[in-house]
C-alpha cells in the first residue's frame, strides 16, 4: 500500500517536531525550577507518573529499556526524590513504583511551561486536539503499540 503522504512531507513533519521540542525545552534559555533529568530518567519518569503502581519489569518493557539501564535510571530517580518504591500490599515480594510529591510538583511546573509556550504560539487555535491525536498515532505507531 502506497502512502498518500510524500516522504518529503513526512520528513518535514519530523523536522518541525524536533524544532518545537527544542523551543519548549525546559532546560533552555528560560530554565525552569524543576529537577533536572537525563533523557532516560525523563522517559522512565513519564511512564511511572502515568502508570502509578507499575512494576520495574513492566516499566522496562514499556520504555524498551534493558533491565540494567532501567535499574540505573530508577536508582537515580529515587536518589533525586522523584520516585518511591513501595511493596505491593497484596504481595510483599513485588515492588510498585510511584511518583513522589516532588515529582508531581516538578511535572506540574513543566506542563504549565509547555502549555504557556504553546498557548503563546497558537492563541485559541481549535485544531490542537486533532494535532494531539495525530501525534499520539505517530507515537503509538513508532513504538509498535
Amino acid at each position: 500500500m502506497h502512502s498518500a503522504v510524500s516522504d518529503h512531507v513526512l520528513a518535514d513533519l519530523a523536522d518541525v517536531v524536533l524544532r518545537i521540542s527544542r523551543e519548549i525545552d525546559p532546560h533552555g534559555a528560560g530554565a525552569l525550577d524543576i529537577v533536572p533529568l537525563t533523557g532516560t530518567e525523563a522517559l522512565v519518569m513519564r511512564w511511572v507518573d502515568r502508570n502509578p503502581g507499575t512494576s520495574p519489569s513492566v516499566t522496562a518493557e514499556a520504555t524498551a529499556l534493558q533491565r540494567s539501564n532501567l535499574s540505573v535510571a530508577l536508582r537515580s530517580l529515587v536518589s533525586k526524590g522523584m520516585v518511591e518504591r513501595r511493596h505491593d500490599p497484596d504481595d510483599a515480594r513485588t515492588v510498585q513504583l510511584h511518583s513522589t510529591e516532588l515529582a508531581r510538583e516538578s511535572i506540574g511546573r513543566l506542563r504549565a511551561h509547555w502549555a504557556g509556550k504553546l498557548r503563546d504560539a497558537l492563541g485559541d487555535d481549535d485544531g490542537v486536539s486533532d494535532a494531539v491525536a495525530l501525534l499520539d498515532r505517530i507515537d503509538h505507531g513508532l513504538r509498535g503499540v
